[in-house]
């Protein structure tokens, strides 16, 4: 592995390089979007399947929406000129608190793109917002690139209301929905959320804790802020976070993070992670655990945070990847020696 390999498999929140080909595939776009032509005038970046940081691909947004001039960076047929993310930000600043600013939000964009693809719903004591793009009019068609796409849209909006609020709102965040299906991706920048992911969930959305609805607004509504406030919100969020686990994060965290992913095959880890299988389980050795043992044990622990949380045991059985709760039910008594059932009745008598 040379250097440069070595950096990129270091990186904790990565884009493949590959997954967002018809990002980097874009013609003509001006000279001045640098870090763009970095990346897309890099002819080995196909047969590679080179990463990039996730901030540099929100650097690279950036660029494109002043080079393209359409915030959707040629997303939609319907562009959005620059400026448009500034005047809806204007309008939030006069919003009392998080979920009146959600709310014209979703307003928002869905009149700039002309669709109710956008909404904000309280369900069951949590705060949602719930993106339906099944009838938006993709200029893009493919469906890897439209998930990875999406998926950091939600970061992006995570950023615009961490903004709105001057708050660190993943505490408060309980949930991420994806369209996509289950299983090994090629990025891995949907480490960056520390909640549980719903896979196949026919939407994409973020669900907060109902406590967010009330937190203040703080933009100041005499300053005059642009997507590329935004955009910088977002990269120094991303890079606190990177940094925290390039410092903290040991092997067997970082195995956690893969796992979160759908990741669970010993050797599709081992290649996550950068490492050989045999590397893999001498470093686990280290830790006095094997690939095997360190499983069960997230597995576990997330199984019972789950239930302590109120989900029914068939959709936590789904969650965490079983093919039926009963197959579910069998790996947590060999865990604990009880059912889940059992458990739940503890945690009661408690």
């Amino acid at each position: 592995m040379n250097t440069k390999q070595k950096q990129q498999s270091r990186d904790i929140f990565s884009v493949s390089q590959r997954d967002i080909k018809p990002l980097l595939d874009m013609n003509p776009v001006a000279s001045s979007a640098k870090l763009f032509h970095k990346y897309a005038d890099n002819k080995k970046r196909m047969s590679h399947n080179q990463l990039m940081p996730l901030s540099d691909y929100f650097r690279i947004l950036r660029e494109l929406s002043v080079a393209l001039q359409d915030e959707t960076i040629h997303l939609s047929p319907r562009h959005l000129i620059p400026g448009t993310t500034g005047y809806i930000i204007s309008n939030i600043a006069n919003c009392q608190n998080l979920e009146t600013a959600m709310r014209l939000i979703a307003k928002s964009y869905n009149v700039l793109h002309g669709g109710s693809y956008n909404r904000v719903e309280i369900k069951n004591g949590y705060l949602l917002y719930i993106i339906d793009d099944t009838m938006f009019p993709y200029v893009m068609k493919s469906e890897d690139y439209i998930h990875i796409t999406m998926e950091c849209v939600l970061i992006y909006l995570q950023g615009l209301l961490s903004y709105s609020t001057s708050c660190d709102l993943l505490p408060l965040l309980r949930k991420v929905y994806t369209k996509r299906t289950r299983g090994p991706l090629n990025s891995n920048h949907m480490s960056y959320w520390n909640v549980p992911i719903r896979y196949q969930a026919g939407k994409y959305a973020l669900m907060y804790d109902l406590s967010a609805a009330k937190l203040p607004i703080t933009i100041d509504p005499d300053h005059v802020s642009s997507s590329a406030d935004i955009y910088e919100h977002v990269i120094t969020m991303i890079s606190q976070i990177d940094d925290t686990h390039k410092t903290m994060v040991d092997i067997k965290g970082r195995i956690s993070l893969a796992l979160e992913q759908g990741i669970v095959k010993q050797d599709e880890v081992a290649k996550y992670l950068g490492y050989s299988v045999a590397t893999l389980k001498r470093r686990l050795a280290v830790e006095n655990t094997t690939f095997r043992q360190h499983v069960a044990d997230v597995l576990n622990e997330k199984a019972k945070v789950l239930m302590s949380q109120g989900m029914h045991i068939n959709d936590v059985a789904d969650e965490l990847g079983f093919s039926d709760f009963r197959s579910f039910i069998r790996a947590f008594k060999n865990w604990n020696t009880i059912t889940p059932t059992m458990y739940l009745k503890t945690i009661d008598i408690k």
